[in-house]
């Protein structure tokens, strides 16, 4: 059956006649990963309280879109500034490559990149290159599938990071095909202060295993140094609302259909009881003390006022030149679980619609290949390729991208979960609840979480399964 507006329409339950735009579909249900880190591909549900809502469809298209389908030109849409050092670079040296092809690129905001996707996707008119941001996209049958052209390429799937090529999958597995093309590896991992786990006495973190809940908040007790004035204490950790979730398999299981009895698990109620007390008691900064800063803990940790926080690698260099002698190790963990780390990257694809395919299919090609080697110039992060970091010594002579590359190394493919109904488990107010409000026991709050949840999980899968039918 057609993808069609009647069946997208269940998944943000609105009335049929607000749905005339494409660019009104799916708001809600693309990334389930709402309120977490940057990149981020972990399954936590908008939150309750402030829902991820719809774009009006005049809001979608209040601009015409830019002409696509223009003879010789490869129409490129993504969010990424122009001036960004990669993005300049793939496109200098893809025209030097194909002098035939006249690159013609869109940057537009993100929070609207969406539904300029959508709005083009229901005139059949997309472009011929897009970040497939939406998985429902894949799911529906509208992105060219790549799994032949990959080996045409002399590309193999497997050289990739298998936590960033999740991304190119609709529910993560490329075993199912391959709709996308990753060009750098992200991830979400935990720096620490040297300096102050010298002075604690403290030995530092291993590269290769995950903390525990309790293992990190024991560190986090011994390097913090509350005080009655917020500006004066020295905090030992972060503790976000969305890392509890982070790994969807903890919430919702391996088969990442079942939230009860995991979302609500004794390991569940134990990290919940465990970080929550770090911020009642300040040894992690609160959401009030966050939002006085521009970039959060990220701040704090470069002032040396931090001992443990979760960021990205591109904050590296913002720490060295801070003069932050730090150290890197994978995410921290409920008790009993793998060690982890959430990984991303940008998935590059064409659409079925897409009028020059075989230019695109030219520049996913290089994206695949050449663009590999290019990232490792242009950016701290690595190729999402490893068979290229390899190659090309990532990290040679570096001891920080060094570093880097070994927490990678517990990087593990989320379990797929299709986005969630309005109504679904919200974390934020759990946080809210036990650190703002004081509530000690995450217990009755999870198991009410799991039963509000549970029937909203089996009501996306059965809508998901729909599309593309």
């Amino acid at each position: 059956m057609e993808y069609t507006l009647a069946r997208l329409a269940v998944c943000i339950r609105l009335p049929m006649t607000l749905l005339v735009a494409l660019g009104m579909l799916l708001a809600a249900c693309g990334n389930p990963s709402a309120g977490g880190p940057p990149g981020s591909d972990a399954a936590v549900a908008p939150s309750a309280s402030e829902p991820e809502a719809a774009a009006p469809a005049d809001e979608a298209t209040d601009e015409p879109l830019p002409p696509v389908g223009e003879p010789g030109t490869l129409s490129v849409w993504t969010y990424l500034a122009p001036d960004d050092p990669s993005v300049a670079a793939y496109i200098e040296q893809f025209q030097k490559q194909n002098p035939e092809i006249k690159v013609k690129y869109t940057a537009f905001p993100e929070d609207n990149y969406q539904d300029k996707i959508r709005t083009a996707l229901q005139a059949k008119s997309p472009p011929d290159i897009a970040i497939i941001e939406d998985r429902a996209w894949m799911k529906a049958g509208l992105v060219e599938e790549l799994s032949t052209h990959y080996k045409a390429w002399g590309v193999d799937p497997k050289d990739f990071n298998p936590g960033g090529m999740a991304r190119a999958a609709p529910e993560g597995d490329i075993s199912d095909g391959v709709y996308a093309v990753g060009d750098f590896l992200g991830g979400n991992i935990i720096f620490y202060n040297k300096g102050m786990f010298d002075q604690a006495g403290i030995p530092y973190p291993r590269s290769d295993r995950s903390l525990t809940y309790q293992e990190y908040a024991d560190i986090c007790r011994k390097l913090g140094k509350p005080d009655p004035d917020p500006t004066k204490t020295i905090y030992g950790c972060s503790m976000p609302e969305w890392g509890f979730g982070i790994y969807s398999k903890w919430i919702y299981g391996d088969d990442g259909r079942t939230a009860t009895g995991n979302l609500n698990s004794p390991a569940a109620v134990e990290a919940w009881n465990i970080g929550a007390a770090l911020v009642r008691d300040k040894y992690a900064p609160n959401a009030n003390i966050l939002e006085t800063l521009a970039a959060g803990e990220s701040d704090l940790f470069a002032q040396g006022k931090l001992g443990m926080t979760w960021s990205d690698f591109t904050e590296a260099s913002k720490y060295t030149a801070q003069n932050i002698k730090f150290g890197m190790m994978p995410f921290y963990v409920w008790e009993g679980s793998e060690s982890f780390v959430d990984t991303w990257t940008t998935p590059w694809g064409t659409f079925k619609d897409s009028k020059n395919k075989d230019a695109a299919l030219k520049f996913l090609q290089f994206i695949a290949t050449d663009a590999q080697r290019i990232r490792v110039e242009t950016s701290s992060d690595p190729p999402l390729s490893t068979k290229v970091a390899t190659e090309l010594n990532y990290g040679q002579g570096d001891p920080v991208k060094q570093d880097y590359l070994k927490v990678l190394q517990q990087a593990k493919r989320q379990i797929f979960i299709p986005p969630l109904p309005e109504g679904a488990w919200d974390p934020v107010e759990i946080y809210r609840r036990m650190t703002a409000e004081g509530e000690t026991d995450a217990k009755p709050l999870l198991d009410e979480a799991a039963t509000t949840t549970q029937p909203l999980l089996d009501q996306a899968w059965q809508e998901w399964e729909k599309l593309g039918q």
